[in-house]
This record gives structure tokens, sequence and C-alpha cells, in this order.
């Protein structure tokens, strides 16, 4: 087929480009308004001769190839700005040198930038910000200017600036400032133009960015084509940009200047249709977005201006939605509503969600647009009150989402019940229900969600089906994204129960294709990883996998699985490991994934010193527990839920527990060093523990510490001086006295195995001689277990705000109790 031929008849009856009959100033390239100042090919807007188009073409190549030394460097670059600032108004509308000039711009100093931007003010900011090209470079000098006021631009950086040198910075500074101020000054006024501008809108993005100190994401200020020039990549993709975080306070003058900004944009006619607008809802979202960081209540405001608009209050007479529900159909205002979900204050979002949401989420769910909007309501739900809210119109409904395709809905609300840990338990119910697994298969959970199938079409077995046929069901060969995501979900919960059993019941083959799965790997790393999950639930599925670990090190992902069960395992489980890699070790050192795993796990340090390798193995392990506990610390504090405050947090309790067996409460030393996990109190735990053991020493004075307390206990209820209602255990007299004549009657023979009777005397009549002694101090004794039972009551029905002080009184008690010890066992020195 031959080659099209140049010229000749415009297509489909548009004029040609270049006609000869056509005068100068009405064509294409003419200037603005027929201006002959730019008449021929040669003088348009943009056009460049072929001389200066090799010259910055020769500029680029330079800058890409480097500079031996720094002096050069800064010649050359004075000399290429001196260039340019005389025709920056000219260079900036061309396509290949607006591209140079972006990379230029950055290693622009104060005052080449000062001299530009005065340029580029006396050819009219405004009017250039609208062209095609010239809009990218005004957008990349605007978003330079923050990186010069904080002084850390490429031309000050790495330098060490002399006392004048400083004092001529500050005053380059100050007017770089106050020329950007003259600048956006004349932007407002033509802000009315540029909103609607599909390049100028972008500009002002980046005006709005510079003037509040909050970083954009980079979608949302540069377009799709830009962002895949900048970053190489085909326009289609979007690179991967951080989320909005503010970066530095600006200036109060620049606060000032956005607030006039945000009014002229408010006071603009016709402000209804820049909701729907291609380029001004953009600029919308970029506008609520930083407004959300630095005045709420300004914020507040265009919300508020927002929702009153034509496209939030129109009624449909074709379906039940109306107001916001419409604008989520809508193509572009439905990004409005997204970005009015997440910046909105509590008053708004409950106005919004009770008004225009409730009663509507089934609907919106199934709709293929306004889904993406009550996907961004399910990810920024406030309250427990209105999850539980959603969950009770929603659940209904599961199958028919999974049903529509709509499983991200699901994946949404599961990640809500993980936020506010509400719900879970039903939520996991109504999945069991619509995805139609019986309570007799329930192991199945994992391979149903995960193909993201029904029961019947995931076994190929009716669900009234006999134990035989659901035997030669199907086993799990794919697994999609949305399952991964839903599994990842429910791992997270609470309990995580039903998850947990279906993946320790899924066999060698099933756990493989999960590992090896892109998709699947990321179930098995969440459940390694889950805090939910204790390691007595993971130790057994690591087992299992014993046999699958030289397969998953040679695969792309299961080596990622590998790394996370490497973390995660204890020492003897890693030697297994290793001693399963070395088995294979010619297949694992060979491949290009299995050489990691090799390295990562030190497998040559493995086999030439073995034990060395444990003692390595156990000290990390050590190190990783201990970061993960300062972590935990320094983690801010979770609030209490409304539906345990009646519950008594047992920590003051088990914190009392030493205090509480001295004293003759029934609290075991052994279940108190099992609870008890705290470092406050791991000293006064072993300082009891040590009394409860039958050492030899101590054997000699059971019995003594056993007569004397019981002695104080019955004088102290003789005295009747406090209104204390001590426990039966220490109350009942006859009861004492029967113990006391029982050890006084023990046989000699039980007695000499552990001491001579003649010594057992001696020591019996000592104790009597000190307990005559302590009898007029019973009151005094009385008083003080008195105010621990008081102190123990306090630490046990006090809300957890009174933790701390009952944690202060018990570690001074236990210090007294520290001291007093070796007085009661002499003989223990």
């Amino acid at each position: 087929m031959a080659p099209p031929k140049r010229g000749g008849k415009a297509p489909r009856g548009r004029s040609r480009y270049f006609d000869k009959n056509t005068p100068r100033n009405q064509k294409p390239y003419a200037g603005k308004h027929g201006d002959t100042g730019y008449e021929g090919p040669d003088r348009r807007i943009g056009r460049l001769d072929p001389e200066t188009l090799g010259y910055y073409r020769r500029v680029e190549q330079q800058l890409k190839d480097g500079f031996e030394e720094e002096e050069e460097k800064c010649l050359f670059l004075n000399n290429v700005f001196a260039q340019v600032e005389e025709e920056i108004h000219l260079l900036a509308c061309n396509q290949t040198v607006s591209r140079i000039l972006e990379t230029l711009l950055h290693q622009a100093s104060t005052s080449h930038l000062i001299n530009i931007i005065t340029h580029l003010k006396q050819n009219n900011f405004t009017s250039l910000c609208t062209d095609r090209f010239a809009g990218y470079v005004l957008q990349t000098i605007v978003c330079l200017i923050p990186t010069h006021l904080s002084g850390n631009s490429a031309s000050t950086a790495s330098k060490e600036l002399t006392t004048q040198e400083k004092a001529t910075e500050k005053e380059e500074l100050d007017s770089l400032r106050d020329l950007f101020l003259e600048v956006c000054e004349e932007m407002v006024k033509g802000v009315a133009l540029l909103v609607r501008d599909h390049y100028g809108s972008h500009v002002l993005r980046a005006v709005f960015e510079t003037l509040s100190g909050v970083k954009l994401e980079q979608k949302m200020v540069r377009s799709r084509l830009s962002l895949g020039q900048q970053n190489k990549v085909t326009p289609g993709k979007e690179s991967k940009a951080p989320s909005t975080v503010t970066v530095r306070p600006p200036p109060p003058s620049f606060l000032q200047m956005l607030q006039q900004f945000t009014k002229a944009v408010l006071d603009i006619e016709d402000f209804s249709g820049l909701v729907s607008h291609v380029a001004a809802s953009p600029l919308l979202q970029a506008l609520l977005t930083v407004l959300h960081k630095v005045d709420q209540g300004l914020c507040t405001q265009v919300c508020q201006q927002v929702m009153e608009s034509v496209v939030f209050t129109r009624t449909c007479a074709e379906s039940e939605l109306s107001g916001v529900c419409l604008a989520l159909v809508h193509q572009h205002a439905s990004y409005i509503v997204k970005t009015l979900l997440t910046v909105a204050d509590d008053t708004t979002y409950r106005d919004l969600f009770q008004r225009h949401f409730m009663w509507r989420l089934v609907p919106l769910s199934l709709h293929p647009v306004a889904t993406f909007g009550l996907q961004q309501l399910l990810a920024t739900l406030r309250t427990e009150d209105q999850l539980t809210s959603v969950l009770d119109e929603v659940m209904p409904h599961f199958e028919d989402l999974l049903a529509h395709g709509k499983a991200m809905v699901l994946i949404n609300l599961a990640d809500a019940c993980v936020r506010h840990r509400t719900g879970q338990r039903k939520f996991t119910k109504k999945l069991l229900k619509a995805f139609h697994i019986p309570k007799k298969d329930r192991l199945k959970f994992v391979q149903v969600v995960a193909s993201l199938q029904s029961y019947e079409l995931f076994t190929g077995v009716p669900e009234d089906s006999s134990e035989e046929q659901q035997k030669t069901a199907k086993v799990l060969t794919t697994v999609t994204l949305q399952g991964s995501l839903l599994l990842q979900h429910l791992l997270k919960f609470d309990d995580p129960s039903d998850v947990v059993d279906s993946l320790e019941a899924m066999s060698a083959q099933e756990l493989q294709t999960l590992a090896c799965n892109s998709f699947g790997s990321h179930v098995l790393e969440t459940f390694l990883t889950s805090p939910t999950v204790y390691e007595k639930r993971r130790k057994p599925l690591l087992q299992k996998m014993m046999d699958l670990y030289v397969g998953l090190s040679c695969d792309k992902f299961g080596s990622r699985v590998m790394d996370v069960v490497w973390k995660v395992a204890p020492v003897g489980v890693k030697a297994s490991i290793a001693e399963k890699l070395v088995e294979k070790e010619d297949r694992v050192r060979s491949d290009q994934y299995g050489r990691y795993v090799w390295q990562n796990c030190a497998i040559d340090h493995f086999t030439k010193h073995k034990e060395r390798w444990k003692d390595v193995q156990s000290a990390q392990e050590k190190k990783r527990k201990l970061f993960q506990e300062i972590l935990a610390e320094e983690s801010p504090p979770k609030k209490p839920k409304k539906e345990r405050k009646e519950t008594v947090d047992p920590k003051p309790a088990d914190q009392l527990a030493p205090e509480l067996a001295i004293l003759g409460v029934g609290v075991g030393v052994d279940q108190e060093e099992e609870e008890d996990e705290e470092s406050d109190s791991a000293d006064s735990v072993t300082c009891v523990s040590l009394c409860s053991k039958d050492t030899p020493h101590l054997q000699k004075t059971k019995n003594k510490d056993k007569l004397k307390k019981e002695v104080q206990d019955s004088d102290s209820e003789d005295d009747n001086k406090m209104d204390i209602k001590p426990k039966k255990k220490n109350v009942d007299t006859g009861r004492l006295e029967e113990d006391k004549l029982k050890i006084d009657t023990k046989p000699k023979k039980k007695r000499k195995k552990n001491i001579d009777t003649d010594r057992l005397e001696q020591d019996k009549l000592k104790i009597d001689a000190k307990l005559k002694k302590k009898r007029k101090k019973n009151i005094e004794t009385d008083r003080s277990e008195h105010n621990k039972m008081k102190n123990t009551q306090a630490a046990v029905s006090d809300p957890p705000s009174s933790e701390k002080k009952a944690k202060k009184k018990v570690k001074l008690q236990e210090k007294k109790k520290r001291k007093k010890f070796p007085k009661i066992h002499p003989k223990q020195q």
C-alpha cells in the first residue's frame, strides 16, 4: 500500500493548516488577536529557529554529561540563564525547549529565579498559564519557590556562606517572596479564566500547594501524560507518589493570599458548574485538600457551598437517588464527593451520612460508578455506630454483591471492621452464608474465598451432598486479587479462627499453590505476621510446610514467603529448614531466587559452625522481640470500647498478686508467674516464688511463719478496734488452734527429716518471745493490712485511668517488703 500523499485537500471538510491565499495575520501561527508582531512561520509563538534549538539541545546534553569542577558548572549555568532570561516567554512555549527548561530550572539560583519571574510578569504571566507548553514551565517555577525560601536549593545546599553572602541571600529571598505574591495578586484577578482552563488549572493547583505548604500527590497536580514523560513510563501508568502530608509551615502572608484565592473561587459566577467541570473539579479537590490541613473553618465553608450546588441538590424522577447520590454517579463530581468524605468535619460528615447515604447503600454499591464513592465512605467511617448501621443494611445482600462482581465493597467493609473492632463475628458468619459453605465443611473456607466462587462451583458438588462426594472435591488451583485481599483482612480480625483452621487443614499441594501465587503469597505473609494469630497457631503450619521450603525458595513469590517465615520462625524450626535446604544445596544455589534465600538464611555458616549459627539466630530473635516490645510501648494506647466498659482490666490484680499472697488471699504463685509479664511486677513475683519453693532453709521456717501469721490474725480479731472483715481462712480461730496443735503434735519421725526436735523447740520459744513483743503493734499492722486491702479493691474496681497510681503504690510496698524479707528468714542469708 502506497504511503499517503502530503498536502491536498483537508480531511473531513476542515480548513487546511497552511493556505497560500490566507492572509498572514489570519494564519494559525499568527499572534493572539491577529498581532502582526509574530507574522510568518518563524515568528509565531513557540516556533524557534534551528540554531536556537540546537543550542538548547547541546545544553541538555552537557547537563547529562556533567562537569569536572564546580566553578566550570557555575560559569556554564550563568551563561545559559543569561540567555534564557531574555526570551523565557518564547522558549517556554516551545515543546522541545520547555522540557529542557524544566530540567534546567532545578539548577537555578535564587537570583536566576527572580530574573525569570520578573520577565514572565512583564509578559503577562496569567496568559502564559493557559499555554499548552508554557504552563508546565510555570508550574515547575512555582513548585521550586518553597525550596528556595527554605534554603535547600541546589545552588546553596552544599556551600558555606559568609556573613555578607548570608545578608545578600536574605534580601534575595525577601524579594522572591514579594515577587511571587505580586504574581499571585495578578492571578487572583483572572482566576475565573484559569479555573476552567485545562492548563491554567494545573498552574493554580501548584500555587495552592506552594501557598499552603502542603505536599500534594503528583497525580493531583500534574497530568498523566506529564507524569509519564517525567518518570519515563507509559502514559497510562501512574507513578507511585507519597500520600498528602504537610511539608513545611508557610509564611503568614502566603496563608492570607490562599484565603484571597479561596474567596475569589467562591465568588465565581455559576460556581455550581465548577463541581462537574472537567478542569475545575480537580482544582476544587486540591483546594479542599490543602485547606483541610491549614484552615479547617474555611474548608468547611467550601464544603457547604459545594453541597449547595445544583449537582448535589437535583432530583431524578426516574430513580430513587437524589442529591449526593446523583453526584456519585457523575463522572467528575464523584471525585468531589470522595474528597468531601475525607476532609469534612464530623458534623458535615454525619449530615452527609444520614441524609444522603443511609438506606441507599445497596443500590449505590451495585452502580458501576457510584460504587467507588461508597467504598470511600466505608474507608472513612468515623464511629462504631455508623459502621453498625452500614452492616445492618449491607450484610443481607452479601450474595448479591458477590454475584455482581462488587467484592471490593466487602473488602472495604472488612477493613472498617478491623479498624473499629466491631461486627467482626457477624461479618464472618454472613460471609460463610454468602459463599454457601456448610457447617460440616467449613475447612474449605480459604479455598472458596480465595477463588471467589461459591461452594458449589468450587467443589462441583451440591451443598446437600454426602461426605464421600465432598472428599472427591476439587483442590485450590487459582487465587484472585479480591479473594486474597478479603482473606488478609479476615486474618486481622480479633478472632481469625475460621481462616486459621482452614489454612491448617489445607493439603501440601494447596499450600504450595497459595504460596507460589502472586496474590496468594500475601495471604500467608499476613497469616505469619498478624498480631491476632498467636505463635501456637503458626508453628503447626510451619512444620506442615517443611517439605515445601526448597520449592518455595526457588519460586519468585514463594521466596518472599520464605523471607517472612524466616523472620517469625523459632530457632528450632529454622534449624530444620536449614537442614532441608542443605540437602538440596545444588538446586537452591543454582536458582536465581534460591541463592538469595541461601544468603539470607546464612546456610554456609550453618554447615560449618552449627552451634555458633544457632547462637547468632537466637540473639537476632531476642533483638527482634525487644524491638517489637519497644515499639509496642511507644505506640499510643487505644481508646476503651463502649462494649467493654463493664469489664474489669485484670492487670492491676495481677500486679498486686504478690501482696495478696503475702496477705493470705488465695492467688496461686504459679499463675502469677505465667500471667504477669510486666517488668514492674517481675521482681515481686520472683520474691514470692522464692518464698514458695521448698528449699532446705525455707522448710525449717515454713511452720514458724504459718504459726506467726495465725497468731497475729487471732490477736487482731480480739482487739476489735478496726471494722475489717477478713476472709474465713484467716478468721476461723478454732481452726487456727487446731492447726497449731497439729504442728505441735506431729510425730518426731517426720520432723527429723528436716531438723532435729530440740532445735525446733528452741526456735519455737524464740518465736513465742517475739510474738509477745509484737502483740502491742497489732493495731498498726491491722491498719496497714486494711490499707492494702483498700488498695487492692481500688486497683481492681477503678477504671484504667487510675492504674498508674495503683502501680506506684504497689511498687513502694514491694520495696518495703524486700527490705523486711531477710529479717523473717535470717537463715537464708
